[in-house]
């Protein structure tokens, strides 16, 4: 059986934008604004539970250095005010700043807060050896401040650790040649070779922990494209150069994605891509559109005719079958740069890649054909069927978007049935 097949018009659709402001701006690369967006809000989220939890930390950590300086220094010589002072200052600090991270709302970062508890700590350490030491052994400062750079550039990026760097340099400079002793003592010694150890070493650890977090950002991205139904990504850290655990770890992330996708992404009745997966192929596929304006995107809505009369008369085994003999035709009709995908029930989408207006239209009569003339159901009872496709077709110029690519294709499928089915709608 032929029928006949209604042409709507003969070029693509000016589809209704559903941002009429990027129109022609450049495409975006990579993922979505709103994916960082939420990486973000992920990221300061995590930054506000370092924060408190490190503030008892620097709590403990205080009540033992306070404890030590009493017994390792005589109490008549010991400057009990001012270090009262450090000390009191020191701690409101920390307490003010886990105050202002539980009362702001959890999605909001304040980049500032890292740095004024960096601050806060060194400073507060300076103080302390100044008040307690001669200045020949100010150095034992610096390899204090050494747990203060790798932490930060660990927690809070690369910027903070070389930030910690620099001020430690110019504490230790302070306190060893530029302030007046508060104990008398001998001055320091080599302080240039002291600064340029501490900077050498500091440098190390801040590129080390720096690159190190870098790479865990780019992984927590490739991790929130995947928990958006993004498989298609690759991930540049299994080939890292100099191999180490976090490698390991992302090599193993990839294989598990990659065995997640092919369940998930996949459905479980016809092996056809489902919905969820052709979504988030055809975002890929339009964004490359995008940077390519004479490129075509094409969609193709299927529906089986009648096939809620299939299962009432025949029962959900045959039905199953015949999905399972259409979703073989379309496969075998379409290129493999093409994607087949179920959609739920009877409905088929098929995305072919690169097919103009005549293209596109051509395939749909071409996949018509097929389902028409062959015999479908179990041996013994054969049974005819026929489908209904919607076609619709974007370049990468027109101003729409993948969802409304598939809502004009369901509107088109929906003419087809509306017609009297087995038809093509354009």
């Amino acid at each position: 059986m032929n029928s006949p097949v209604s042409n709507r018009h003969l070029t693509p659709s000016v589809f209704t934008p559903l941002d009429a402001g990027d129109v022609s701006g450049e495409p975006p690369t990579g993922p979505s604004e709103a994916l960082r967006q939420a990486l973000l809000r992920d990221q300061a989220e995590l930054e506000r539970e370092v924060i408190l939890w490190q503030r008892w930390v620097r709590y403990v950590a205080a009540a033992l250095g306070g404890a030590a300086i009493l017994l390792t220094s005589g109490t008549d010589d010991l400057p009990a005010l001012p270090l009262t002072i450090v000390a009191a200052c020191y701690v409101l600090c920390v307490a003010a700043t886990g105050w202002i991270v539980q009362r702001s709302p959890a999605s909001t970062p304040r980049a500032w807060l890292p740095a004024l508890l960096v601050t806060a700590d060194l400073v507060a350490m300076g103080a302390i050896f100044y008040l307690t030491n001669i200045q020949l052994v100010s150095n034992r400062f610096l390899i204090l401040a050494m747990l203060s750079v790798p932490l930060a550039a660990f927690y809070f990026g690369w910027r903070l650790g070389v930030y910690a760097s620099l001020l430690s340099i110019g504490i230790y400079v302070l306190i060893g040649k530029v302030l007046p002793p508060y104990i008398p003592g001998p001055g320091v010694i080599s302080l240039g070779a002291n600064i340029t150890l501490f900077s050498v070493t500091a440098g190390v650890l801040t590129y080390a922990f720096g690159q190190f977090r870098a790479r865990l950002d780019r992984l927590r991205l490739f991790c929130k494209v995947a928990e958006e139904g993004d498989f298609t990504g690759t991930l540049e850290l299994t080939t890292a150069k100099y191999p180490d655990d976090l490698t390991l770890l992302a090599r193993s992330f990839l294989a598990m994605r990659d065995g997640l996708a092919e369940q998930i992404g996949t459905d479980p009745l016809t092996g056809c891509l489902n919905r969820r997966s052709l979504e988030s192929r055809l975002k890929s596929e339009w964004r490359l559109a995008k940077r390519r304006p004479d490129s075509q995107v094409a969609l193709a809505a299927i529906d089986v005719d009648h096939f809620k009369q299939i299962n009432d008369t025949r029962g959900h085994p045959i039905g199953d079958l015949v999905l399972q003999q259409v979703a073989g035709i379309m496969k075998a009709t379409a290129r493999e740069t093409d994607a087949v995908a179920r959609f739920g029930g009877d409905e088929f989408v098929l995305l072919l890649i690169d097919t103009g207006w005549q293209g596109a239209l051509t395939f749909a009569e071409r996949l018509r054909r097929r389902v028409d003339d062959f015999t479908f159901g179990p041996p013994g009872v054969p049974m005819a069927i026929t489908v209904s496709v919607g076609v619709a077709l974007a370049k990468g110029t027109d101003a729409t978007s993948p969802e409304e690519l598939l809502r004009e294709a369901d509107r088109a499928l929906y003419k087809a049935k509306q017609q009297g089915r087995n038809r093509i709608y354009a």
